[in-house]
């Protein structure tokens, strides 16, 4: 599509760096209304985002280079350059769970209701960073011929050219969009601190398993079963969100009212 949204000078602005941006300053939106309906302190709240940020980027990017680290090779520089695309959601899961436990514990708010609070911020932001990997030609389907194939042509993009293809970026962000309002929804009416974030993970995961077949960008080598390193920890990450909220829900339910 358009991977440079315009030149400023010399400099290039990707289309994917601006999106991603957007996503953070509308998921920083998102979280400081939320944090009001449940009566915390919105700008608490978006100072302990914002590390959250960065260190879900660090991670998303090392996870990146570990499964991909042609790229970087001779030029660990470019590390830094997530404008470009080159994310991985479940490395920066893994980097930023345990911060959102630490803080959450030391915030007094509990680690199940901070990630509550994060959740629907974390969907929108996905679902901006995924529309900037439709403009950047990151994460690209498979050939396919349907009336809604997308044909990338700019020279810059990631995603193979003059093929049409499926628009998996457009698939998994209009899913993360729903799973943003139904999170939102979902928030204030909670039966327990957790089932927010375990319903997010539950959505994503399954969501994430049923886009993989579509994509045809390199996601790691097949581990087993077909599936690469990212649609095991999405199947897991499925698997553990299902079993918690079961395990929530029963436990609320047996609570005396």
């Amino acid at each position: 599509m358009h991977p440079i949204l315009f030149n400023l000078g010399p400099l290039p602005i990707h289309t994917y760096g601006v999106l991603l941006a957007l996503g953070v300053f509308l998921g920083l939106i998102a979280l400081r209304i939320n944090a009001r309906r449940l009566g915390l302190d919105p700008e608490a709240a978006q100072n302990e985002a914002l590390w959250l940020v960065l260190a879900g980027l660090a991670g998303a990017r090392l996870a990146f280079v570990l499964l991909e680290p042609g790229p970087l090779l001779g030029n660990l520089g470019r590390f830094v350059f997530i404008w470009q695309g080159g994310l991985v959601f479940y490395g920066g899961l893994a980097v930023a769970l345990p911060l959102v436990v630490w803080r959450g514990r030391a915030q007094g708010w509990g680690a199940a209701a901070w990630a509550d609070l994060l959740a629907p911020s974390l969907a929108l932001g996905q679902a901006l960073g995924r529309v900037g990997c439709f403009f950047s030609g990151d994460s690209y389907g498979k050939p396919f011929d349907g009336p809604w194939a997308v044909v990338f042509s700019a020279p810059h993009s990631l995603a193979p050219t003059g093929i049409p293809l499926h628009p998996t970026q457009l698939y998994t962000a209009g899913a993360l969009l729903l799973i943003f309002a139904l999170l939102t929804w979902l928030l204030p009416r909670r039966r327990f601190a957790g089932q927010v974030v375990l319903t997010y993970g539950l959505l994503h995961g399954v969501a994430r398993l049923v886009i993989e077949p579509f994509r045809a960008d390199w996601r790691g080598a097949v581990v087993a079963a077909g599936m690469t390193p990212t649609g095991l920890f999405a199947l897991g990450l499925a698997v553990v969100c299902l079993l918690g909220l079961v395990w929530g829900l029963r436990r609320s339910a047996a609570r005396p009212a």
